[in-house]
């Protein structure tokens, strides 16, 4: 039943009860506060949050749940006079130069901080954090996330009452175990923690690119000074919720301020490396391809494509393969996960909605880890949670980060019989979308049958979860017109399918405002199949028995027999079939659950050809040409995400002795021989968009523009 609160005179709407300072924070209205984190349990230490509840006085807004017909008034003269004699307390003791939050607040109280800098407070150990507790408020937020969110106790609390302080575990930041995350970053309000590079960044030039680190590819903004990228955040404009990712904010510097990362191409000689121009590591890879084909043939040689690349670099390495090297031996690097084959029913494994409207759904249903690998998107669920404007079901482990904002948590030993027992209770319950899932999913109505039979109370005791919470569960989803299925989709196979199947029933996949959004744990490369990093399609979702008109267009011949996918050159390679490899993106051993046998097929490979940004232990033990590409934050070309969204990549600067993907790819066609010239990353996107219907009308100029999307899906949905 929705909640009417008056907050200022403004009446807000909600789903359900929250706190006062979240429901105000849901309908744009600002209420102060230092200590507070959507990330973390509401802790009400710098009482800066108090507002006035008629006919109950002055109340903590954080700690404070509305209630029906509640009115609430969020500055006062005596509020204002109370907030301000904190700020003053703090002020007597922060230094001049405050920033942040709390820079913010002592501006809009008019307090002026007057405290004077001790130098034993400051802590440089940290090769990636500068500790300055001079600005410390007292918030504890750094001690909380790192307990709470992160899992570790790296930041302490020392003393009592007014002498209580801060501090690592070790007295030093530098000598502590701390992992880097920059969690404690995030939410310091005072800047008395930051960043090293993004904190002193004085950025001369801008760019725009999408963040690699998930298949939701985020809009950023890059700041370049002399030496390159120096500062990375998220355009909220472009997508509200892509500042919000501890990964994509604060780890994009994993691919570029690293000692693993060359400052040239280099050319392997025995055992070591040694550096070479682009011309000769260019000149040694065709040479050594060419070789490899003259002993073994095409079929002896292929590409294998990492995930989180422009659309350029997938386009342009299938054309290496097929045009350059004769052979549809060409896959992307984890093509071949269950989901794929799970979710061919509707399609394929892409969203049926965009992932922004996730968060204007009723009730959100959450599978599996989202938070753990899509942290951008759990964040924009929770705060949907807690500002009341959704209903969250979380079905997963008991360690799950979300479940904290959850009104349904499903604590899950196995994620697929726990999905299937929450289907049970929504079909048992009689609210079950059978109609509505039948236009989108043929089998659900004998689902629906199978489900009825199995009962509750026996699919609850199968997947071993709390039959109530089930049944909860279910009653949740039952409880709102709109619903969004979120799945991260692990390689265990049947969870795709079962969250595919709750999906349909709940009327995810038929009603108006609804959708369905799975997503893949380590890679995506949907998309890169779709534009032809596949041993049997072809750019444009076409199979190799429409090759004639792909010929046609690009003037080559397409080979007519399907090649090997990443799996079978592997295991072609341990068998020594294999003469000679190109690995585009990141190392494929490094990331891999299975990275001892990679590692073993890739050695026994005569000669590897590596584009990657850093030398992982693929590249560094099992390679034999490198040639050092730009990372994200660098790179130029389109990204696609996840849900379609196109996102313009257009660095300024790229790392010394690096190119960016395409340049170094269309090098090494020009070197075999290939002559169609891409003398930019523009060209490559519109031969592709010639190539592929579904890109004609995404320009680099529409795209720039935003808000373009394409549809990759082979097969819509009926009800669509």
């Amino acid at each position: 039943m929705p909640v009417r609160v008056i907050i200022d005179g403004k009446e807000v709407v909600l789903e359900k009860p929250t706190t006062i300072l979240n429901a105000a924070r849901g309908a744009g209205i600002d209420i102060p506060s230092l200590c507070y984190d959507e990330r973390l349990q509401p802790y009400g230490s710098c009482r800066l949050c108090m507002v006035d509840v008629k006919g109950k006085g002055l109340r903590l807004a954080c700690l404070t749940t509305v209630q029906d017909g509640m009115e609430v008034v969020t500055e006062t003269p005596e509020i204002a006079e109370h907030r301000r004699n904190i700020l003053r307390m703090l002020a007597e003791r922060h230094p001049a130069d405050a920033s942040g939050r709390v820079a913010d607040l002592f501006k809009r109280y008019g307090v002026e901080p007057s405290g004077k800098e001790s130098p034993r407070l400051i802590d440089d150990s940290h090769p990636l954090l500068y500790v300055d507790l001079n600005k410390c408020v007292g918030c504890f937020n750094c001690v909380r996330v790192c307990e709470e969110y992160v899992g570790r106790l790296i930041w302490r609390t020392m003393y009592r009452g007014e002498q209580t302080i801060v501090m690592p575990e070790t007295g030093r930041i530098g000598t502590s175990s701390c992992i880097s995350c920059r969690a404690c970053v995030d939410v310091c309000p005072s800047g008395a923690i930051l960043d090293k590079v993004m904190g002193f960044a004085k950025p001369s030039s801008w760019g725009e690119t999408a963040c690699s680190y998930c298949s939701l590819s985020c809009p950023l903004k890059v700041g370049f000074d002399g030496s390159g990228p120096v500062y990375v955040e998220g355009e909220r404009d472009k997508l509200p919720f892509s500042a919000e990712c501890l990964k994509g904010k604060y780890h994009w510097e994993d691919l570029v301020y690293v000692p693993e990362r060359p400052e040239a191409p280099r050319l392997r000689s025995g055992a070591s490396w040694s550096r070479a121009s682009w011309d000769d590591a260019v000149k040694v890879a065709a040479d050594g391809l060419r070789k490899a084909i003259a002993e073994g043939g095409p079929g002896s040689v292929g590409v294998i494509v990492s995930s989180r690349l422009p659309a350029e670099a997938y386009y342009l390495s299938q054309l290496l393969a097929r045009a350059a090297l004769g052979t549809n031996n060409v896959d992307a690097a984890a093509s071949a996960l269950p989901a794929a084959k799970e979710l061919e029913p509707i399609g394929g494994p892409l969203p049926t909605t965009s992932v922004e409207s996730v968060s204007g759904a009723d009730v959100i249903v959450t599978v599996g880890q989202v938070e753990e690998y899509h942290p951008a998107l759990a964040s924009a669920i929770r705060r949907a949670s807690l500002q009341g404007h959704s209903r969250l079901v979380v079905i997963s482990s008991p360690d799950d980060k979300l479940s904290r904002s959850a009104d349904v948590v499903v604590e899950a030993r196995s994620l697929a019989p726990a999905v299937r027992a929450v289907e049970a209770a929504l079909v048992e319950s009689g609210k079950a979308d059978v109609e509505g899932a039948s236009t989108a999913l043929k089998e659900a109505r004998s689902l629906a049958l199978s489900l009825r039979s199995l009962g509750t109370s026996r699919a609850a005791k199968e997947a071993g979860v709390e039959e109530s919470a089930a049944r909860e569960a279910a009653e949740a989803m039952a409880s709102g017109r709109r619903v969004a299925v979120v799945a991260e989709l692990d390689t265990t196979p049947g969870v795709a399918a079962e969250s595919m199947n709750l999906a349909a029933l709940s009327g995810a996949l038929s009603r108006e405002g609804s959708g369905f959004v799975p997503l893949l744990s380590y890679f995506d490369n949907y998309e890169a199949v779709e534009l032809g990093v596949s041993p049997s399609r072809l750019p444009g979702g076409r199979g190799l028995s429409e090759a004639k008109e792909v010929e046609g267009l690009l003037g080559v011949k397409v080979p007519a027999e399907e090649g090997m996918g990443t799996a079978e050159m592997v295991e072609a390679a341990r068998d020594g079939k294999v003469r000679a490899l190109v690995i585009v993106g990141s190392d494929i051993a490094s990331p891999s659950p299975m990275r001892e046998a990679v590692l073993e097929a890739l050695y026994r490979v005569p000669f590897v050809v590596a584009l990657s940004p850093t030398a992982g232990v693929g590249v560094e033990y099992a390679s034999h040409v490198h040639m050092p590409v730009a990372s994200f934050v660098e790179e130029e070309g389109v990204y696609i995400s996840a849900d379609g969204r196109l996102t313009l990549a257009r660095g300024t600067r790229v790392a010394k002795g690096a190119l960016r993907s395409w340049e170094a790819l269309s090098r090494l066609l020009a070197a075999l021989g290939y002559g169609r010239a891409y003398p930019s990353a523009r060209d490559a996107w519109e031969e592709l968009r010639r190539l592929d219907p579904r890109l004609a009308e995404a320009s680099y100029d529409r795209i720039a523009s935003g808000g373009v999307r394409v549809n990759l899906r082979r097969a819509r949905p009926r009800s669509w």
